[in-house]
């Protein structure tokens, strides 16, 4: 049975999507007759923790599609001008050591780009946790050449968000999409999945 992995933090677990459950379930409901899909969100994730249960909780399945979604818990500061909770440069450490592993399967991988933030709500999120669109979007363009560096494909988010209203609109408190946040996520996923599926 083909298999797809979908591993990420607590955008990909679904948080804030109380109809559906999220971008990756509603993504799991639509796909092709046989496939299974395997849900491994992981809220608070960063690049260092998804490489810690990469095994376990992605390759144990075999699986054909990997979706990766992760970076913007990399991203967040602690206080405003603090430490991040992965540097950019241990980030893309990261991911290479991703790449790495990836290497010995025959696994299609899809690389999810950052969702935009709401700053009037993250700045901070709670207590001292800052998330700015400044770092979002530094460790976004690191994962488009990460992806490009592999052959990999990405899915860039900011467009389509930025056509439908905004994260404003389209977050529940600056960072967690919406409902309508989760869907427009599932579509662009699946549209960059087109002719593995």
């Amino acid at each position: 049975m083909p298999t797809i992995v979908f591993i990420g933090d607590s955008i990909t677990e679904g948080a804030a999507d109380y109809v559906r459950g999220g971008w990756s379930r509603r993504l799991a409901a639509s796909l092709p007759p046989g496939w299974e899909a395997v849900q491994a969100g992981v809220g608070g994730d960063t690049i260092q923790l998804i490489l810690a249960r990469l095994e376990q909780d992605a390759l144990i399945y075999a699986p054909d599609i990997v979706v990766l979604a992760v970076g913007i818990n990399d991203s967040r500061r602690y206080g405003a001008n603090g430490p991040y909770e992965v540097p950019l440069e241990e980030f893309r450490r990261g991911l290479a050591e991703f790449a790495r592993r990836m290497a010995g399967h025959p696994t299609q991988v899809l690389v999810v780009g950052l969702t935009p933030l709401d700053e009037a709500r993250t700045l901070p999120i709670a207590e001292d946790l800052y998330y700015t669109q400044v770092a979002a979007t530094q460790y976004d363009a690191a994962l488009e050449h990460f992806a490009a560096q592999h052959g990999y494909r990405y899915v860039a988010l900011a467009p389509a968000f930025a056509a439908a209203g905004g994260a404003a609109a389209l977050t529940a408190d600056g960072l967690h999409p919406t409902p309508d946040g989760h869907a427009l996520i599932a579509a662009a996923v699946q549209a960059g999945l087109q002719g593995w599926l």
